[in-house]
């Protein structure tokens, strides 16, 4: 495909093709294609691909009853941790959505999860729900979300849950998220504060390069730090030589060692746009190549006038893309030393 025909496409899926097929069957009301995709994906190695595509497909059939009727007809641990994914989405909206039955759906929720973790105790996406839900708990009435931190310097939280589901897969994607979510959420002033703490203390602890992908959390960090500033420091807030340092790290760190099917879709698109905010477009051209043509809208809507705005948003990814492979292009075609003298340093 020519650079001129490049179109951005968004889709749940992003490159998976079978996960979008099995998301074609869920909305046609179809389970059975479903239970295959969950029942084949490997987790020998880890649970970062289950653990993401359950996701995914929860996300798709909460608004149906379609994990119900897999439950029905054929009810097995899968199943059964399905059931309190899609129970915990339907919760999440109703909270968010400020709908006067979220307390009942979180609750029932709750129970779901607790189902699952004794029908598939090897699983960890039930504890990444646990995690999920915590943010429903706004004053940590329960013991559980006000757990003593292991550093004195964070919060009490729900550190347990996190520990249940690190144990079960060292350093998954979703729960370590989930958490990063949590302190996001917590309705105070330190709430940035306590998310950027958490990032540094994960990766100050995590073994490289087994918990790689958790190089990106000081960037999804510095994402919320940024809609919280005023809209004339916006740039500067991704030139500043700390920013462009946490992007470098999660490029080389994590994209560079990781192969196509590793790397999350949302992930390559925060890395992409760090990267080009803080001018790093060679860095910013390769991620953009690896995306292929699946996009996400966060982080680019952030920039938008109306982020809502999808041909915006479509334009403004194109363009940002065709700076960085342009750049990116110039510098295969006069060598390393020559752009090495048109580079952007960050500042000391």
């Amino acid at each position: 495909m020519a650079e001129g025909d490049w179109r951005p496409v968004m889709h749940p899926a992003g490159a998976d093709t079978e996960l979008r097929v099995a998301l074609e069957e869920v909305a046609l009301g179809r389970w059975m294609s479903m239970r295959t995709l969950l029942a084949r994906t490997d987790t020998s190695r880890s649970w970062a691909t289950w653990t993401y595509r359950s996701q995914v497909l929860a996300a798709s059939a909460a608004g149906t009853d379609v994990v119900e009727a897999w439950a029905d007809d054929e009810p097995d641990a899968t199943a059964t941790v399905m059931l309190a994914r899609v129970a915990s989405e339907r919760a999440l909206r109703a909270f968010r959505g400020g709908h006067p039955n979220a307390d009942g759906l979180w609750h029932t929720a709750l129970g779901a999860c607790r189902t699952a973790v004794h029908a598939a105790m090897d699983n960890p996406v039930p504890w990444t729900c646990f995690l999920a839900l915590a943010v429903i708990d706004e004053d940590q009435q329960a013991g559980e979300h006000r757990v003593k931190a292991a550093d004195p310097m964070l919060p009490a939280g729900p550190w347990g849950l996190l520990r249940r589901a690190d144990a079960l897969d060292p350093y998954n994607r979703e729960a370590y998220h989930r958490m990063l979510q949590y302190w996001l959420s917590r309705p105070d002033a330190a709430a940035v504060s306590h998310a950027d703490g958490y990032a540094r203390w994960v990766l100050s602890r995590a073994e490289q390069p087994a918990a790689a992908a958790l190089l990106m959390l000081p960037v999804y960090v510095r994402v919320e730090r940024w809609l919280r500033l005023p809209r004339e420091a916006l740039d500067m807030h991704w030139l500043n030589s700390y920013a462009i340092q946490d992007a470098l790290s999660a490029f080389h760190g994590w994209f560079a060692l990781r192969t196509e099917g590793e790397r999350s879709v949302q992930d390559l698109n925060y890395l992409a746009h760090a990267l080009w905010a803080g001018q790093q477009y060679e860095e910013a051209g390769r991620v953009f190549r690896a995306m292929g043509r699946h996009i996400t809208p966060r982080p680019w809507q952030f920039r938008l006038a109306v982020p809502g705005d999808k041909d915006a948003l479509l334009d403004h990814i194109t363009r940002c893309r065709s700076q960085c492979l342009g750049v990116a292009g110039s510098s295969a075609r006069t060598g390393p030393a020559r752009f090495g003298k048109h580079r952007h340093r960050p500042a000391t």
